[in-house]
């Protein structure tokens, strides 16, 4: 569904900075500093299996590919810039539609391993109290695991726990994030969403807790979105302070609720009236609550704050892929759509 620009949504703006036409289809994109290279570097995963990466340091040359690596595999579904090896800066983890999991070290294939039987859909890292990395994936088959370059480390199937369920779930989306436990103590979980409205929450590849949702999750990102005063799910017993530690949840009615302490908000922190596919976190010191930049099924970028659009930004094709970056201490946004273009984005407050 196509969308009208709305003019008078508060004092937020999107100068375009840059943009550029692909010739080639890409499900995804990301900024990082990896490899040897200085400065950030914008990362796309094509379909055609090649990773491109390009300067965003070289203003007037930057369109140009300045690195083409191939992961002589199937369309690449989703990517992580991750210090993995310890040998060099961040390395890249890749995964496509054929299962397979390539890493790239110093612009090599450090490995490639055959982790799934169907499409990877997601993709997350996860460093615990120990300082041991996880590299935590989905697939459609609703399959959850975790693995290391050399090995698999553990494996659930959603579909396991309900062996009366007739029609099979599917990951949804995938999140690495950080919780108070029910003691209050700070704990790494993979909070994983289906397609039959439940949200798992995963800890060293168990489930320990689930609750429903009251549409499928389909994005979610880790923040400080509501004044804690305003939470009506907030249980005494609970010792973490739930200030910083909320998670919005994106749906496919287009309704954006929060998770805090185990629960999900019974009221909707806004909603957006179409599928939401991708939620990011922008954090402003003017601002006591995180910011939401919202896309989804509709030819535009969102951004809210305290459940209020202060933004809608109307871009040429719904929005597949986006990242944000901060450069010379300003707020960017880089995002790709289904048109194949690529746009930059200035935040103007």
């Amino acid at each position: 569904m196509k969308l009208k620009n709305d003019r008078d949504m508060g004092n937020f703006d999107l100068k375009q900075i840059f943009s550029f036409q692909t010739t080639y289809g890409f499900n995804a994109l990301c900024v990082g500093t990896i490899f040897r290279q200085n400065g950030l570097n914008l990362i796309i995963g094509g379909e055609d299996g090649i990773i491109r990466i390009f300067d965003l340091g070289k203003e007037k040359e930057f369109k140009n590919t300045q690195v083409i690596m191939e992961t002589k595999s199937g369309p690449i579904q989703c990517m992580a810039v991750q210090d993995v090896t310890k040998f060099y800066h961040n390395d890249l983890i890749v995964a496509d539609s054929t299962g397979m999991m390539t890493i790239f070290c110093n612009q090599q294939i450090l490995c490639r391993q055959s982790v799934s039987d169907s499409c990877i859909n997601c993709v997350q890292t996860q460093t615990n109290a120990m300082n041991n990395l996880e590299i935590v994936m989905s697939n459609d088959s609703g399959e959850i695991f975790g693995v290391l370059p050399s090995k698999e480390l553990w494996r659930i199937n959603i579909n396991d726990a309900s062996k009366d369920q007739v029609v099979k779930s599917s990951i949804t989306c995938l999140l690495a994030v950080d919780l108070p436990d029910f003691h209050g103590k700070m704990t790494s979980y993979i909070l994983a969403a289906d397609s039959s409205c439940n949200l798992s929450v995963i800890h060293q590849g168990l489930i320990v807790s689930s609750v429903k949702t009251p549409s499928v999750v389909t994005a979610m990102c880790a923040g400080k979105f509501v004044d804690p005063s305003k939470l009506s799910l907030l249980p005494p017993s609970t010792g973490g302070s739930p200030d910083n530690h909320q998670v919005a949840l994106g749906t496919e009615s287009g309704a954006i609720y929060i998770f805090c302490n185990f629960s999900v908000t019974e009221e909707e922190y806004v909603n957006t009236g179409y599928t939401i596919t991708l939620l990011k976190k922008l954090e402003l010191p003017e601002y006591d609550n995180d910011i939401l930049v919202c896309t989804g099924h509709f030819n535009a970028i969102h951004i809210y704050l305290d459940g209020k659009k202060l933004c809608h930004h109307v871009t040429s094709d719904w929005v597949n892929s986006f990242d944000i970056m901060d450069r010379d201490g300003s707020k960017e946004l880089v995002v790709g759509c289904l048109d194949r273009s690529i746009q930059g984005y200035k935040i103007m407050i």
